[in-house]
Protein backbone atom coordinates (compact mmCIF):
# COMPACT_ATOMS: atom_id res chain seq x y z
CA UNK A 1 0.00 0.00 0.00
CA UNK A 2 1.10 3.49 -0.76
CA UNK A 3 1.98 5.83 1.72
CA UNK A 4 -0.53 8.84 2.32
CA UNK A 5 0.64 11.87 3.94
CA UNK A 6 -0.78 14.91 5.40
CA UNK A 7 -0.73 18.11 3.32
CA UNK A 8 -2.20 21.40 2.74
CA UNK A 9 -2.63 23.33 -0.74
CA UNK A 10 0.45 26.18 -1.03
CA UNK A 11 -2.41 28.54 -1.85
CA UNK A 12 -3.74 28.96 1.81
CA UNK A 13 -0.79 29.27 3.28
CA UNK A 14 -0.06 32.00 1.02
CA UNK A 15 0.58 34.15 4.12
CA UNK A 16 3.26 31.72 5.49
CA UNK A 17 5.47 30.52 1.90
CA UNK A 18 6.22 34.06 0.62
CA UNK A 19 9.70 33.63 2.12
CA UNK A 20 12.42 31.24 3.41
CA UNK A 21 13.10 31.05 7.18
CA UNK A 22 10.61 30.63 10.71
CA UNK A 23 7.35 32.44 10.60
CA UNK A 24 5.85 33.29 13.88
CA UNK A 25 2.34 32.49 13.21
CA UNK A 26 -0.03 31.97 16.24
CA UNK A 27 -0.18 28.26 16.84
CA UNK A 28 -4.18 28.50 16.65
CA UNK A 29 -3.60 29.54 12.94
CA UNK A 30 -1.64 26.95 12.01
CA UNK A 31 -3.98 24.52 13.81
CA UNK A 32 -7.25 26.10 12.09
CA UNK A 33 -5.62 25.50 8.49
CA UNK A 34 -4.50 22.45 8.62
CA UNK A 35 -8.10 21.63 10.48
CA UNK A 36 -9.66 23.29 7.69
CA UNK A 37 -7.48 22.59 4.30
CA UNK A 38 -5.34 19.02 5.33
CA UNK A 39 -5.72 16.29 3.10
CA UNK A 40 -3.55 13.02 2.73
CA UNK A 41 -1.88 12.74 -0.29
CA UNK A 42 0.18 9.90 -2.21
CA UNK A 43 3.81 10.94 -0.64
CA UNK A 44 5.38 10.23 -4.45
CA UNK A 45 2.87 12.69 -6.12
CA UNK A 46 3.66 14.90 -3.10
CA UNK A 47 7.22 15.06 -3.46
CA UNK A 48 6.83 16.76 -7.29
CA UNK A 49 3.68 18.78 -6.56
CA UNK A 50 4.30 22.74 -5.20
CA UNK A 51 1.12 23.47 -5.13
CA UNK A 52 0.79 21.66 -1.87
CA UNK A 53 3.11 21.36 1.29
CA UNK A 54 3.18 18.68 3.29
CA UNK A 55 3.19 19.33 6.97
CA UNK A 56 5.94 17.79 9.06
CA UNK A 57 6.53 18.44 12.29
CA UNK A 58 10.00 19.23 13.36
CA UNK A 59 11.44 19.21 16.98
CA UNK A 60 14.30 20.34 18.74
CA UNK A 61 15.74 18.14 21.40
CA UNK A 62 17.02 20.47 24.72
CA UNK A 63 18.47 18.53 27.79
CA UNK A 64 20.04 20.42 30.78
CA UNK A 65 20.91 23.57 29.02
CA UNK A 66 22.25 21.66 25.45
CA UNK A 67 21.55 20.35 22.19
CA UNK A 68 20.92 17.08 20.65
CA UNK A 69 23.15 17.37 17.50
CA UNK A 70 22.85 14.29 15.53
CA UNK A 71 24.69 13.29 12.60
CA UNK A 72 23.21 11.39 9.50
CA UNK A 73 25.07 7.80 8.62
CA UNK A 74 25.74 6.03 5.59
CA UNK A 75 23.55 3.64 6.93
CA UNK A 76 20.63 5.69 6.23
CA UNK A 77 18.51 5.12 3.47
CA UNK A 78 18.36 9.07 1.84
CA UNK A 79 21.74 9.10 0.47
CA UNK A 80 21.20 13.00 0.20
CA UNK A 81 21.60 13.31 3.82
CA UNK A 82 24.38 11.39 4.91
CA UNK A 83 26.89 12.80 7.04
CA UNK A 84 25.14 15.99 7.00
CA UNK A 85 24.15 17.65 10.47
CA UNK A 86 20.53 17.51 12.09
CA UNK A 87 19.40 19.98 14.97
CA UNK A 88 16.10 18.61 14.72
CA UNK A 89 14.10 15.04 14.31
CA UNK A 90 10.69 15.26 11.97
CA UNK A 91 8.67 13.52 9.52
CA UNK A 92 5.98 12.78 7.58
CA UNK A 93 2.40 12.38 9.15
CA UNK A 94 0.33 9.85 7.25
CA UNK A 95 -2.70 8.14 7.27
CA UNK A 96 -1.46 5.45 9.89
CA UNK A 97 -1.45 8.25 12.28
CA UNK A 98 -5.05 8.95 11.93
CA UNK A 99 -8.05 8.34 9.16
CA UNK A 100 -9.26 11.65 9.57
CA UNK A 101 -6.54 14.74 8.20
CA UNK A 102 -6.66 17.55 10.62
CA UNK A 103 -4.62 18.73 13.49
CA UNK A 104 -5.09 14.81 15.49
CA UNK A 105 -3.28 13.51 12.91
CA UNK A 106 -0.62 16.02 12.88
CA UNK A 107 -0.10 15.79 16.65
CA UNK A 108 -0.48 11.86 16.40
CA UNK A 109 2.83 12.07 14.20
CA UNK A 110 4.71 14.50 16.00
CA UNK A 111 4.48 12.04 19.18
CA UNK A 112 5.24 9.16 16.93
CA UNK A 113 8.15 10.90 15.65
CA UNK A 114 9.33 11.79 19.15
CA UNK A 115 9.30 8.10 19.84
CA UNK A 116 10.73 6.43 16.93
CA UNK A 117 13.73 8.76 17.55
CA UNK A 118 14.34 8.73 21.08
CA UNK A 119 13.52 6.94 24.24
CA UNK A 120 13.43 9.83 26.65
CA UNK A 121 10.78 11.61 29.26
CA UNK A 122 8.71 14.99 27.17
CA UNK A 123 9.41 17.48 30.52
CA UNK A 124 7.92 20.42 28.07
CA UNK A 125 7.44 21.30 24.54
CA UNK A 126 7.40 24.62 23.19
CA UNK A 127 6.41 25.95 19.66
CA UNK A 128 8.57 28.09 18.09
CA UNK A 129 6.98 28.63 15.01
CA UNK A 130 6.49 27.50 10.74
CA UNK A 131 9.92 26.91 9.45
CA UNK A 132 9.61 27.55 5.20
CA UNK A 133 12.70 27.17 2.88
CA UNK A 134 12.25 27.82 -0.50
CA UNK A 135 15.78 27.30 -1.73
CA UNK A 136 14.85 23.60 -3.59
CA UNK A 137 12.22 21.55 -5.10
CA UNK A 138 12.67 19.65 -2.09
CA UNK A 139 11.99 22.22 0.45
CA UNK A 140 9.50 23.64 -1.70
CA UNK A 141 6.66 20.66 -0.90
CA UNK A 142 7.55 20.48 2.48
CA UNK A 143 6.45 22.95 5.74
CA UNK A 144 7.81 22.36 9.16
CA UNK A 145 6.13 23.21 12.56
CA UNK A 146 9.25 23.58 14.79
CA UNK A 147 9.42 23.23 18.28
CA UNK A 148 11.89 22.35 21.35
CA UNK A 149 11.34 19.80 23.90
CA UNK A 150 13.04 19.83 27.13
CA UNK A 151 13.79 16.08 27.90
CA UNK A 152 15.32 13.70 30.26
CA UNK A 153 17.66 11.57 27.28
CA UNK A 154 17.72 8.04 28.28
CA UNK A 155 18.98 6.62 24.54
CA UNK A 156 18.85 6.95 20.43
CA UNK A 157 16.83 4.25 18.85
CA UNK A 158 18.44 3.92 16.21
CA UNK A 159 22.04 4.43 17.07
CA UNK A 160 23.82 2.94 13.65
CA UNK A 161 21.94 5.51 11.40
CA UNK A 162 23.01 8.80 13.51
CA UNK A 163 26.61 10.02 15.33
CA UNK A 164 25.27 12.30 18.57
CA UNK A 165 26.32 15.31 20.18
CA UNK A 166 25.34 17.33 23.36
CA UNK A 167 26.21 21.33 22.63
CA UNK A 168 25.28 23.96 24.22
CA UNK A 169 24.09 26.78 22.09
CA UNK A 170 27.21 28.64 21.32
CA UNK A 171 28.95 25.30 20.78
CA UNK A 172 26.47 24.24 17.94
CA UNK A 173 27.79 27.41 15.95
CA UNK A 174 30.44 25.47 14.77
CA UNK A 175 28.61 23.06 13.03
CA UNK A 176 26.36 25.82 11.06
CA UNK A 177 27.85 25.34 7.50
CA UNK A 178 27.70 21.25 7.47
CA UNK A 179 23.41 21.30 8.79
CA UNK A 180 20.63 20.81 7.03
CA UNK A 181 18.58 23.88 5.74
CA UNK A 182 15.82 23.19 8.41
CA UNK A 183 18.12 22.90 11.30
CA UNK A 184 20.21 25.99 10.10
CA UNK A 185 16.95 27.56 10.19
CA UNK A 186 15.99 26.25 13.57
CA UNK A 187 19.50 27.45 14.90
CA UNK A 188 19.24 30.75 13.58
CA UNK A 189 15.79 31.24 15.54
CA UNK A 190 16.80 29.27 18.37
CA UNK A 191 19.47 31.79 18.96
CA UNK A 192 17.09 34.41 19.35
CA UNK A 193 15.45 33.26 22.09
Amino acid sequence: MQEEVLVVPTEKLSEIVSKTGIREIEPRRVIDLVESYGMFMKRDLAEFDETYRQIIPYVVFKSEGQYLLLKRTSKQSEERLHNKYSLGVGGHVNRSDSETPGWKAFEKGLWREINEEVEANVLDIEYLGIINDLSSEVSRVHLGVLYVAEIEFMRLNEPDLFEMKWLKLEELVAFAELMEGWSLLALNKISTI
